[in-house]
């Protein structure tokens, strides 16, 4: 019985005890290292292990798990082993005070009977007919065999749990492998798609350069026509004056000795007859670009490059090829007119756009002499919607370096056509592209700027420098187009700071330069709308899809207002403003650049401590904090999203770098 009573003990102190709270199991769970606690132990024990509440480790192996997103710890399977010998060693201890003594005989229990698989005292081997001729041996070896066998099963269990936590493990690195591999082929995807993009630009801008080259051509044509039709046209205007005045006031003596002369001159401008204008001058007829110029793939090829797949159009090339012989026989899509010959595809394949190779490419439409049967706006087929989420995590993907005579590069704004655009202290705007190549500067325009918008016509504003009291308009071109003096409330003349574009195309400026509280709106065209005072210098500004107005201040806020409305004579407000809270924890606020996407999400860069950029998504017309994108070395200045709103671009100052973040 003492022995029985220890073994209990045992139990209860290595096997059933939760080793966190040194209490007996309650609601014990699992983890998959075999290590088993009490549900709101482990609980407990996994908000020390992170912040969000995402893993625990276990208190004993300290490996790390992660917690299942949906149930929590709950969510660990529960022990039933431990359940059920908690079961048995209740039922155990409720018994143990009748099981040492025999229930017929009521003698001590000192044998195993081996046919009945049952402890007995010595007087059932003996009186017990049930147990006559049955083989006797005593209590103690039988333990001892039975303990013997319950140490080797219990050995060749832990030997397949070792196998259940190896396949765990393989597991969790297949996912690992899963993890990597789908952000190598994303990063492949997006990679194929810059790739054609780039390549279309191309495209484009060969066709541009042999329409402007052709062009030309052609004007200086016309010019010579034209010159050569003015000189006859001076000529007849002069004999004819001639002509006129002899006729008029001249003597007979003189109209006798002129008139073989005037005549014969006259007679002979009468026949001439001008050179009919030619129309095709008006006209140019463009040819593909040269094979040097331009290399087209389709995005469909590119992508499949890329991932090391068939293209399914050359799929189907090859299925139409090995039934050719059948084709003959029927319409083919190329007798058919373009639409027709559309419809005729199936719906599966994906057209490539034919590239531009060294040999020459023959079709039915080029032999028919209709020119080439390429076409650069051929409509794709549909491509799903990448609207970004509120859900969506951002990350460095990029870095930018711009040149060395570009110092410091400052704003940033990133044109339609994915051009990046930046201000800077050393240098007059500068156009990049996505590789960091420059492809031209907007010539007179100010250099140590601190921002730059582009309107929904493309049109470049950029504020004036400090002392430059007026912001410049410049065409998509770079060329000036006007300049718009700006005054303070008090219509003094203020220099500038900051500039934002509506969706309607107004310009808002902010005024801070000289100390000044002023934020004033534009037509397009410069126009002044109306102007209000704000209650702290304006830093930076942006405009919400609403057209609501976000600003950072220099007292350190970020307020989002209505655009203003009218309050003593020709004072202006913004109304219905509301404090934007800084992000929770964070040590010192210092909003600086502002950007908001067509979503309603909101990009802070915080130039206090820590140095990041901060992201809110509205809510209810309440902007909410949502993430930290990234946390920087240096300041983060200025920030910009492309026009699919996918990467987001931040200027590092310090460094000359312009990050980007997908």
């Amino acid at each position: 019985m003492a022995e029985a009573s220890s073994l209990v003990s045992i139990i209860n102190s290595h096997f059933l005890k939760c080793v966190i709270c040194s209490e007996p199991f309650n609601d014990p769970r699992v983890l998959p290292c075999l290590h088993s606690f009490c549900c709101e132990c482990l609980e407990n024990w996994a908000k020390s292990c992170s912040n969000d509440n995402s893993i625990v480790s276990c208190p004993l192996c300290k490996k790390i798990y992660q917690i299942p997103e949906e149930e929590g710890i709950e969510g660990f399977p529960v022990h039933f082993l431990v359940t059920n010998l908690q079961d048995t060693v209740d039922e155990a201890k409720q018994k143990k005070s009748t099981t040492e003594l025999c229930d017929k005989h009521g003698q001590k229990k000192k044998y195993f009977c081996e046919n009945c698989d049952c402890s007995a005292c010595s007087d059932c081997g003996t009186l017990d007919p049930s147990h006559r001729g049955h083989l006797f041996i005593r209590l103690k070896e039988a333990s001892k065999q039975h303990s013997s066998s319950l140490e080797h099963l219990t050995s060749r269990v832990k030997n397949v749990e070792e196998k259940y936590t190896s396949a765990i493990q393989q597991m969790q690195q297949v996912k690992q492998n899963l993890d990597q591999d789908t952000d190598a082929k994303i990063q492949a995807i997006d990679e194929a798609r810059n790739e054609f993009i780039q390549q279309v630009d191309n495209l484009v801008k060969a066709y541009k350069q042999d329409a402007y080259r052709k062009k030309e051509e052609n004007v200086r044509e016309i010019e010579q026509i034209e010159e050569k039709l003015q000189v006859h046209l001076d000529t007849s205007r002069s004999s004819t004056e001639l002509a006129s005045n002899v006729i008029e006031s001249g003597f007979d003596s003189d109209i006798v000795s002129l008139y073989p002369s005037l005549s014969t001159s006259l007679q002979q401008l009468a026949q001439a007859q001008p050179t009919p204008v030619d129309s095709k001058l008006g006209q140019i007829k463009l040819e593909p670009p040269q094979s040097t110029l331009v290399d087209l793939l389709s995005l469909e090829q590119l992508l499949c490059n890329k991932l090391h797949i068939t293209a399914v159009s050359t799929q189907h090339t090859q299925v139409t090829n090995q039934t050719s012989h059948v084709s003959e026989k029927k319409v083919t899509a190329k007798h058919l007119p373009a639409a027709a010959a559309e419809s005729q595809q199936p719906s599966s394949a994906i057209k490539p756009l034919p590239a531009f190779a060294t040999k020459t490419q023959v079709n039915a439409a080029t032999a028919s002499g209709q020119g080439p049967s390429f076409s650069l706006f051929s409509r794709p087929r549909s491509v799903p919607s990448t609207q970004p989420s509120t859900g969506k995590k951002w990350k460095e993907c990029a870095q930018i370096k711009t040149t060395p005579q570009l110092e410091h590069p400052l704003g940033v704004t990133i044109h339609p056509n994915r051009d990046i655009v930046l201000t800077s202290t050393s240098s007059p705007v500068t156009v990049f592209s996505r590789n960091g190549d420059v492809k031209h500067i907007i010539k007179d325009s100010p250099s140590n700027i601190f921002d730059i918008a582009i309107t929904p016509s493309n049109q470049y504003i950029i504020p004036g420098k400090h002392g430059m009291k007026a912001f410049y308009i410049y065409d998509s071109q770079g060329v000036l187009v006007s300049t718009t003096p700006t005054y303070d409330i008090n219509n003094q003349p203020s220099t500038p700071r900051s500039v934002a574009v509506d969706s309607t195309g107004r310009i808002i400026v902010g005024l801070s330069w000289d100390a000044h509280q002023t934020v004033s709106v534009h037509q397009p065209d410069g126009t002044l709308i109306f102007k209000y005072e704000t209650t702290s210098p304006p830093r930076f500004q942006t405009c919400t899809p609403d057209d609501k107005l976000i600003i950072s201040f220099r007292d350190n806020t970020l307020q989002v207002m209505d655009l203003g409305k009218k309050k003593k004579k020709s004072r202006f407000v913004g109304h219905n403003a509301r404090i934007i809270e800084s992000p929770p924890g964070i040590q010192s606020w210092k909003p600086f650049y502002v950007c908001c996407s067509k979503q309603g999400e909101l990009f802070v860069g915080n130039q206090g401590n820590p140095k990041a950029v901060y992201r809110y998504v509205c809510t209810g017309g309440e902007y909410k904090y949502l993430d930290c994108i990234a946390t920087m070395e240096n300041n983060p200045w200025g920030i910009a999203l492309s026009a699919d709103e996918q990467e987001l671009f931040v200027v590092d100052w310090v460094s000359g770098l312009v990050k980007v973040f997908q």
